[in-house]
């Protein structure tokens, strides 16, 4: 059985997403959901869908994966899909990640869905390697781009 995927939002993130589901047989790309008109939506096999398509296929989609940008996008998005879909983002206004948080966790907890928040380079991939640097070398100095992490 393949999990079910959704992309929501086909830029580079979408694009980027298609092409890993795409190299992994148990998944399945259900198809990508955009605010444009899907007939100019020129994806790598995937159908695409208007946005506004999304909530009817809540039952053809296991996991929906939210490809929008953090400042405009993700902030509306993740909390209103998380209400229908198990969903991912990669929100990375790190300021602001205890807010995306607690409007997620809220939205997910009511309809009993799963929502995985900032998972991407930073924060994400970027923290574990930090991480595993610590580990390896603790005595070792850090830092971040954005200043004390």
């Amino acid at each position: 059985m393949s999990i079910r995927i959704g992309i929501l939002g086909y830029g580079n993130l979408g694009r980027g997403v298609e092409c890993a589901v795409r190299q992994n047989p148990d998944m399945e790309l259900v198809g990508v959901f955009t605010r444009r008109d899907p007939s100019a939506v020129k994806t790598f096999g995937a159908p695409a869908y208007h946005i506004d398509c999304a909530a009817a296929m809540k039952d053809d989609i296991d996991v929906m994966i939210i490809c929008g940008g953090s400042a405009t996008d993700l902030p509306g998005q993740t909390p209103e899909y998380a209400k229908l879909f198990n969903v991912v983002d990669s929100f990375d206004t790190h300021a602001k990640i205890p807010e995306h948080f607690a409007a997620v966790n809220a939205s997910a907890v009511e309809s009993g869905k799963i929502a995985v928040i900032s998972v991407g380079w930073d924060p994400g991939m970027f923290s574990v390697n930090r991480l595993y640097a610590g580990a390896i070398l603790p005595e070792g100095s850090d830092y971040t781009f954005w200043g004390k992490g």
